[in-house]
């Protein structure tokens, strides 16, 4: 297993030896919000930076893990400087009116390659329960994708590199690349409860790289509420999961609420090789607005998203999907935009475009987007609205009985690569009994699809 241990100097190259200059933390504080804004505001507005951080004690906002003791090249293993970084992170908590205790520094990482080996080393794992509170801010920043790199090459399988455990809320991470060398990690577990949750996590310019069983995972117990208010903003997702980037509903089983809500993707890059992009067994609200997905093996099976039955009980909460003005490239015939079981709840595709391989042998009878309408309540599916979107392969509908609820309606679409707008080599197909279904203002390969509204 290969390594690449040299430090980015910020033009894609790497140094081997390690001897890059970096902006100070001055520098780099100033552009983030948190606990640096006010030095970063104060050296913006004129006057010098040595004159801001003498006025502001900037310094004292900051864990720089280099300080701890961090090797930038990657060629020894940095976990007892981030976990010292870490600690003197959370030692500097105060009372905060509005939520629980806050952390009044930041932790930087320096641009550089740091290996780390030990799960857990980027945030102890210390149960809200059981310290009966949760910390209310968290702060960890890089100079941007690429430059800071934390590699993760745990020496166990079927580890975590960061656990939530009803502990952390308020979360900011940002300008980091995160790559795994062990395809059974996990990135993130998130756990939360009724009493403890930890919502309000944000990603801004975050890259995940290598192999992955899991990216994020959420879950909790019978009371697991509060895990959401989740954003990913101008972040790039590369890499191959064996499970999927985004799972809402590790442990399905458990009868959860379905407190799994609220999580936005803004202009994100996503190119990731194999599996799924987000499994959702649980239902939520989620907004995926503008940027580019592919899958890029094409010999590979992947699914952009899978919105799962595996729940055995819910709490009938909201089910709800917008993606809007996105690019989807499917470079193989094994590849799914969507492959829905919800039985409820609205799906929505505005001005949207999976057709770039549509020239391919393969695209006229490859199935893109499935849906589900006999899994959790037989005979029911979503409100599915296609707007404006231009289309490849065919679209199925599992319905073995008369559908009493969910409809599909395609509005000013294109079909690229069919001829008719159902039938057995049509663009809309089933299996059992024809579902609800409505084509206004479409066109077909060649030629106007006529408007029908069935049954």
């Amino acid at each position: 297993m290969s390594r690449n241990t040299g430090r980015g100097n910020g033009d894609g190259r790497e140094r081997a030896d390690g001897a890059a200059g970096r902006p100070g933390r001055r520098a780099v504080l100033a552009g983030f919000t948190g606990a640096g804004a006010l030095a970063g505001g104060l050296v913006l507005g004129g006057g010098s930076a040595a004159a801001a951080g003498a006025a502001t004690g900037v310094d004292g906002y900051v864990v720089d893990v280099l300080a701890k003791g961090a090797d930038p090249t990657g060629r020894t293993a940095s976990d007892a400087a981030f976990r010292a970084a870490a600690a003197e992170l959370l030692a500097t908590e105060q009372v905060n009116p509005v939520g629980g205790p806050t952390p009044t520094k930041v932790l930087l990482v320096p641009p550089g390659n740091y290996l780390l080996n030990q799960p857990d080393s980027l945030l102890p794992n210390v149960s809200g329960e059981v310290a009966k509170k949760v910390v209310d801010g968290i702060a960890i920043v890089g100079y941007g994708k690429r430059l800071s790199r934390i590699t993760y090459a745990p020496a166990a399988r079927d580890t975590v590199l960061w656990t939530n455990d009803q502990r952390y809320r308020n979360i900011r991470i940002s300008g980091l690349t995160f790559e795994s060398l062990d395809p059974t990690a996990t990135f993130n577990l998130a756990r939360s409860s009724a009493a403890y949750g930890v919502q309000d996590t944000w990603y801004t310019d975050v890259e995940w790289r290598g192999s992955w069983k899991v990216g994020i995972g959420l879950d909790g117990p019978a009371t697991a509420n509060l895990n959401s208010e989740m954003g990913w903003d101008h972040c790039q997702i590369g890499g191959s999961y064996a499970d999927a980037f985004l799972v809402i509903g590790m442990t399905p089983a458990v009868s959860q609420q379905d407190q799994f809500l609220n999580y936005w993707f803004r202009d994100c890059k996503a190119e990731f090789k194999s599996g799924v992009f987000v499994r959702n067994e649980r239902g939520g609200s989620m907004n995926f607005i503008g940027g580019s997905y592919i899958i890029t093996d094409a010999a590979s099976t992947g699914t952009v998203f899978q919105l799962g039955a595996q729940a055995a009980t819910r709490a009938d909460s909201v089910m709800r999907l917008l993606v809007q003005g996105i690019r989807f490239e499917l470079r193989g015939a094994g590849h799914k935009l969507i492959d829905s079981a919800w039985y409820k709840g609205t799906i929505t595709f505005v001005s949207c475009d999976d057709t770039a391989n549509s020239f391919q042998s393969w695209a006229p009878s490859a199935v893109t987007h499935v849906y589900r309408f006999d899994t959790v309540n037989p005979s029911r599916g979503p409100m599915v609205r296609y707007q404006d979107c231009t289309l490849m392969g065919s679209h199925q509908v599992v319905a073995p009985t008369a559908t009493t609820a969910g409809k599909l309606l395609y509005d000013g679409c294109r079909f690229i690569n069919a001829t008719a707008g159902t039938g057995d080599t049509g663009f809309l197909r089933w299996t059992g009994t024809a579902p609800w279904y409505e084509f206004r203002d479409c066109l077909l390969k060649s030629g106007r699809q006529s408007d029908v509204k069935a049954p």
